[in-house]
């Protein structure tokens, strides 16, 4: 991934992210393996790329863009809209943690598995 655009964003594939987001929950209802699951939850949760940091990044994006953009009015209303922005993008830095929780589940799924390969259990 590169942090400068390459070429035009569209609203479908910012609706595209979101979909795919939805169609990870779904998959995690069905009860995959904790082996099928873990590559997609690390990829979710990764503390630099996951979700939680890029979508950190892309509010505190917004309100940069806001509060720099001439024509949007600088009222109250604003202000505080641009503070909800920032505060969610805070709340979602700490999110970055969830990264750490991977470890004792990969060991988990290891101890789970050696477990399973032994006949009399």
């Amino acid at each position: 991934m590169t942090d400068e655009p390459t070429t035009q964003l569209t609203a479908e594939e910012v609706r595209a992210s979101a979909q795919t987001l939805h169609r990870l929950a779904a998959h995690l209802r069905t009860g995959p393996s904790l082996t099928d699951a873990l590559p997609l939850i690390a990829a979710l949760v990764d503390a630099d790329t996951g979700t939680a940091a890029r979508l950190g990044e892309a509010l505190r994006g917004i309100a940069r863009y806001l509060a720099q953009e001439t024509t949007v009015p600088r009222t109250d209303t604003v202000e505080a809209t641009l503070g909800e922005y920032i505060e969610a993008a805070s709340l979602l830095q700490d999110l970055r943690l969830l990264d750490l929780t991977l470890d004792p589940l990969r060991t988990a799924s290891v101890r789970r598995a050696a477990a399973q390969a032994v006949p009399w259990q």
